[in-house]
């Protein structure tokens, strides 16, 4: 099970998308904006460099149950492919290295945690947000 490294930053960041899609679309509920958030690529995978590791090493075998889980595992799998075919002289290590510096297409957060974060975050006082 992946490790959620990068908590605050991944919280954070996602807040931020929210905000933006608020601003852009000003008719939407707080559920209408998480989910086109949820959709807008995040600066990272927000995992551990370990986790990345693993997730290659498990190579699509057993992956976990959970729809959004298997996606983000999904899509590291096929940045890893991409990049082994690109480069098939590099090691996982490496691979790895450039996968966890690269942004994500999307958030991997389902839509009820989604709302119960931008919620937390929309009562902690500006003072308070990690923005």
């Amino acid at each position: 099970m992946a490790e959620l490294f990068y908590r605050e930053d991944r919280d954070s960041d996602f807040f931020n998308a929210c905000e933006q899609v608020r601003r852009e679309e000003t008719n939407l509920s707080v559920s209408g904006i998480v989910s086109k958030a949820i959709l807008r690529p995040a600066k990272s995978f927000y995992l551990h460099r370990r986790e990345y590791s693993a997730i290659i090493r498990k190579n699509g075998i057993e992956l976990p149950k959970n729809e959004i889980k298997k996606l983000l595992h999904l899509d590291i799998l096929e940045r890893y492919r991409n990049l082994k075919n690109e480069n098939p002289c590099m090691d996982v290590l490496e691979i790895t290295k450039i996968i966890a510096g690269q942004s994500a297409p999307r958030f991997y957060i389902s839509e009820r945690r989604a709302e119960d974060i931008y919620y937390a975050l929309l009562k902690k006082p500006q003072s308070q947000l990690y923005t």
